[in-house]
């Protein structure tokens, strides 16, 4: 009875249903156009409603992010401040730019000074103090002088260098320079040739690139120096020994470097012991040829421990050998 009940159902619902699909194209085709139509109004009121947010900075916020009116939320809102881009600078994302660092300038040169000084020889030892230097006023003759010790003219020596000193007078430094060697075309009057003491006889000139005679005496007699190396070995300072020995200013030729010109000391009689003459010219000590003015400290710090200096001199434009007795054993 069930079945049959059903089936009759179906059969109803199959004369009803059938005839009305076949009539759907009817309504159909009307309802799509008007839902696109009701699409597309929708459509350009949103895109107003955006244009109108973006030009005129309206959009409204939803109805649920609103926050009430009189709530902290919108107490922030309204008393939120504008971005502080100084403070996003301050943060120096892309690095920060050091200032460039100054450089202080190297104290100006010293001029030349304007008193009559001359600078005739520089004694230089760069540790200890003890570099002398001999500097004469006018064609007087020279004198050693140490850092801080007065000078002729009201001066103060400062500093020693090595081809110059540095003098203090009247609230200001001046600098005093060593001679050239090149000075074979100034006249003998100039201030940068040493002085001649009396009974000197000068040296003949000689043509350019002319070497010395030399003599033919190889060997001469030794001189005993006993007395003036126990004094110079004995004494605390031996640069005052040396002073009293005698005085040794670089001396040139056509720009060619010859050796040390000798002065007597303040001892005169010293030099006379050792058989060396007032302008006498050391070019040569136990071997060694004298080739540029520093080249004299090394050589005297090497004549420490000897018994025996053999020296060659220049006088009168001839290389007279001398051999000097020390007094010590000579070590071979």
């Amino acid at each position: 009875m069930l079945a049959n009940f059903l089936q009759n159902v179906l059969l109803a619902a199959e004369k009803r249903i059938g005839p009305a699909l076949a009539r759907s194209d009817a309504w159909l085709r009307p309802t799509v156009v008007v839902v696109n139509a009701l699409l597309v109004v929708a459509l350009a009121y949103a895109l107003a409603e955006l244009a109108a947010a973006m030009l005129w900075n309206r959009l409204p916020l939803p109805a649920s992010a609103a926050p009430a009116p009189g709530s902290p939320s919108s107490e922030m809102a309204i008393t939120q401040q504008p971005a502080d881009y100084a403070a996003v600078g301050a943060w120096h994302l892309f690095g920060q730019m050091e200032a460039p660092r100054l450089v202080e300038a190297p104290p100006p040169p010293a001029s030349v000074t304007p008193l009559n000084l001359r600078l005739v020889g520089v004694f230089f030892i760069e540790r200890g103090g003890k570099a002398l230097a001999l500097i004469a006023e006018g064609s007087g003759l020279e004198r050693s002088y140490r850092s801080g010790e007065e000078l002729p003219g009201g001066a103060r020596l400062d500093r020693i260098q090595r081809d110059s000193v540095i003098i203090s007078h009247g609230g200001q430094q001046d600098t005093l320079n060593l001679p050239r060697l090149d000075s074979a075309d100034r006249s003998p009057a100039s201030g940068d040739m040493p002085p001649v003491l009396p009974g000197d006889a000068p040296a003949p000139a000689e043509a350019p690139g002319q070497l010395p005679e030399q003599s033919m005496n190889a060997n001469p007699q030794p001189i005993n120096a006993a007395m003036i190396a126990s004094r110079l070995h004995g004494a605390a300072d031996q640069s005052r020994v040396l002073q009293d020995l005698a005085l040794a200013i670089p001396s040139g030729q056509n720009g060619r470097f010859l050796g040390f010109r000798l002065r007597p000391g303040r001892v005169r009689q010293l030099m006379k012991q050792l058989g060396l003459d007032s302008g006498d010219v050391i070019t040569e000590v136990n071997g060694t040829r004298f080739d540029n003015p520093l080249q004299g400290l090394s050589v005297l710090q090497g004549l420490k421990d000897a018994g025996r200096i053999d020296v060659r001199v220049l006088r009168h434009g001839t290389e007279i050998p001398l051999a000097v007795s020390l007094g010590k054993p000579t070590v071979q």
